[in-house]
C-alpha cells in the first residue's frame, strides 16, 4: 500500500509539472497579446450621449 502512495505522488508530481512547464510557455509566447490601442481610455473611445 505504500508502494501504491509513492506511485501516486509520483504522478502527481510529473503531472504538476508538465502543467506548470505548460503555462510557463504560454506567458512566454503570449507576452504581446494586446497591441495598439486596445485599452484606449481616453475621451475619444466614449461616445457623446
Amino acid at each position: 500500500m505504500k508502494s501504491f502512495f509513492k506511485f501516486l505522488g509520483t504522478l502527481a508530481a510529473i503531472f504538476t509539472a508538465v502543467i506548470s512547464a505548460l503555462a510557463i510557455f504560454d506567458r512566454i509566447s503570449n507576452r504581446h497579446t494586446i497591441k495598439g490601442e486596445y485599452l484606449d481610455c481616453s475621451d475619444n473611445a466614449v461616445e457623446d450621449k
